[in-house]
Protein backbone atom coordinates (compact mmCIF):
# COMPACT_ATOMS: atom_id res chain seq x y z
CA UNK A 1 0.00 0.00 0.00
CA UNK A 2 2.89 2.29 0.76
CA UNK A 3 4.52 1.96 -2.25
CA UNK A 4 1.19 2.13 -4.16
CA UNK A 5 0.59 5.49 -2.39
CA UNK A 6 4.47 6.54 -2.94
CA UNK A 7 3.83 5.68 -6.83
CA UNK A 8 1.18 7.73 -7.10
CA UNK A 9 2.49 10.91 -5.27
CA UNK A 10 5.01 10.70 -8.05
CA UNK A 11 2.62 10.46 -10.94
CA UNK A 12 0.47 13.45 -9.66
CA UNK A 13 3.81 15.34 -9.02
CA UNK A 14 5.08 14.93 -12.09
CA UNK A 15 1.88 15.89 -14.18
CA UNK A 16 2.21 19.04 -12.00
CA UNK A 17 5.31 19.96 -12.99
CA UNK A 18 4.58 19.10 -16.97
CA UNK A 19 1.22 21.11 -16.75
CA UNK A 20 2.79 24.66 -14.83
CA UNK A 21 5.79 24.45 -17.37
CA UNK A 22 2.94 24.61 -20.27
CA UNK A 23 1.11 27.88 -21.27
CA UNK A 24 -2.18 28.44 -23.04
CA UNK A 25 0.17 29.89 -25.61
CA UNK A 26 3.20 27.58 -26.14
CA UNK A 27 6.43 29.58 -25.31
CA UNK A 28 4.68 32.42 -26.61
CA UNK A 29 3.56 35.31 -24.00
CA UNK A 30 0.73 37.55 -24.14
CA UNK A 31 3.24 40.61 -23.83
CA UNK A 32 4.52 38.62 -27.41
CA UNK A 33 1.23 38.20 -28.58
CA UNK A 34 0.27 41.55 -28.71
CA UNK A 35 3.99 42.85 -29.65
CA UNK A 36 3.48 41.07 -33.08
CA UNK A 37 -0.09 41.69 -33.11
CA UNK A 38 0.56 45.75 -32.99
CA UNK A 39 3.51 45.20 -35.18
CA UNK A 40 1.31 43.39 -37.75
CA UNK A 41 -1.45 45.59 -37.99
CA UNK A 42 1.18 48.71 -38.31
CA UNK A 43 3.18 47.55 -40.58
CA UNK A 44 6.21 47.87 -38.26
CA UNK A 45 8.85 45.43 -36.87
CA UNK A 46 8.27 44.06 -33.65
CA UNK A 47 11.95 44.46 -32.23
CA UNK A 48 10.97 48.48 -32.01
CA UNK A 49 7.94 47.68 -29.53
CA UNK A 50 8.30 48.70 -26.62
CA UNK A 51 6.20 47.48 -23.19
CA UNK A 52 5.79 50.69 -21.29
CA UNK A 53 3.92 49.46 -18.39
CA UNK A 54 1.27 46.07 -17.66
CA UNK A 55 -1.68 46.61 -15.48
CA UNK A 56 -4.81 44.08 -14.77
CA UNK A 57 -8.20 45.27 -16.03
CA UNK A 58 -10.39 45.00 -13.16
CA UNK A 59 -13.16 43.68 -15.33
CA UNK A 60 -11.79 41.17 -17.13
CA UNK A 61 -8.77 40.21 -15.35
CA UNK A 62 -6.55 40.54 -18.69
CA UNK A 63 -2.99 41.60 -19.14
CA UNK A 64 -3.02 45.21 -20.67
CA UNK A 65 -0.15 46.29 -22.35
CA UNK A 66 1.00 49.83 -22.76
CA UNK A 67 3.04 49.65 -25.22
CA UNK A 68 5.15 52.32 -27.85
CA UNK A 69 7.25 52.59 -30.64
CA UNK A 70 8.95 55.04 -32.99
CA UNK A 71 8.63 55.00 -36.22
CA UNK A 72 11.85 54.77 -37.77
CA UNK A 73 10.93 57.07 -40.75
CA UNK A 74 10.10 60.14 -39.10
CA UNK A 75 11.20 59.68 -35.81
CA UNK A 76 7.71 60.33 -34.40
CA UNK A 77 6.66 58.22 -31.07
CA UNK A 78 3.15 56.29 -30.89
CA UNK A 79 1.49 54.89 -28.29
CA UNK A 80 -1.13 51.95 -28.41
CA UNK A 81 -2.38 49.55 -25.41
CA UNK A 82 -3.30 45.66 -26.48
CA UNK A 83 -4.90 42.86 -24.41
CA UNK A 84 -5.18 39.00 -25.64
CA UNK A 85 -8.45 37.15 -25.03
CA UNK A 86 -8.30 33.93 -26.09
CA UNK A 87 -6.92 34.23 -29.70
CA UNK A 88 -8.05 37.60 -30.46
CA UNK A 89 -6.00 40.40 -29.97
CA UNK A 90 -8.03 43.25 -29.02
CA UNK A 91 -5.74 46.75 -29.58
CA UNK A 92 -6.52 50.70 -29.35
CA UNK A 93 -4.85 53.45 -29.81
CA UNK A 94 -2.92 55.25 -26.82
CA UNK A 95 -6.38 55.84 -25.05
CA UNK A 96 -8.77 55.89 -27.09
CA UNK A 97 -11.46 53.23 -27.99
CA UNK A 98 -10.81 49.38 -28.25
CA UNK A 99 -11.40 47.75 -31.25
CA UNK A 100 -13.37 45.34 -30.73
CA UNK A 101 -16.39 46.56 -32.05
CA UNK A 102 -18.22 45.07 -35.12
CA UNK A 103 -17.18 47.87 -37.76
CA UNK A 104 -13.32 47.35 -36.88
CA UNK A 105 -11.02 44.46 -38.15
CA UNK A 106 -10.55 41.80 -36.28
CA UNK A 107 -6.82 40.45 -34.88
CA UNK A 108 -6.63 36.41 -34.34
CA UNK A 109 -3.49 34.79 -34.00
CA UNK A 110 -2.36 31.16 -34.55
CA UNK A 111 0.82 29.61 -33.24
CA UNK A 112 2.63 26.91 -34.22
CA UNK A 113 5.81 25.56 -32.54
CA UNK A 114 8.20 29.09 -32.51
CA UNK A 115 6.06 31.41 -35.21
CA UNK A 116 3.00 33.24 -34.68
CA UNK A 117 0.92 34.18 -37.91
CA UNK A 118 -1.66 37.12 -37.07
CA UNK A 119 -4.09 37.39 -39.20
CA UNK A 120 -6.20 40.52 -39.73
CA UNK A 121 -10.00 40.09 -41.26
CA UNK A 122 -12.18 42.86 -42.05
CA UNK A 123 -15.47 43.33 -41.30
CA UNK A 124 -16.83 42.10 -44.34
CA UNK A 125 -14.78 38.28 -44.07
CA UNK A 126 -12.03 39.40 -46.13
CA UNK A 127 -8.39 39.36 -45.09
CA UNK A 128 -6.53 42.64 -44.50
CA UNK A 129 -3.20 40.98 -43.92
CA UNK A 130 -1.37 37.62 -42.66
CA UNK A 131 2.10 38.19 -41.07
CA UNK A 132 4.20 35.84 -39.43
CA UNK A 133 6.77 36.75 -37.17
CA UNK A 134 9.42 34.04 -35.23
CA UNK A 135 9.88 34.08 -31.41
CA UNK A 136 13.35 35.15 -31.84
CA UNK A 137 12.11 38.48 -33.37
CA UNK A 138 9.61 39.19 -30.05
CA UNK A 139 12.53 38.91 -27.26
CA UNK A 140 11.74 35.17 -27.39
CA UNK A 141 14.31 32.26 -27.39
CA UNK A 142 16.39 32.17 -30.06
Amino acid sequence: MKMYTLIKTALVSSALVFLVGCSEYGDFTTEQICKASVAAIKGKSPTIMTTDKIVKDAETELDIFYMSYTRPDDGNKWHVRCKVDKTRAIWSQNEGRWRDQAQDPTIRFAIEDDEIEIQETYPDGSAARNVTFNISMLGGRS
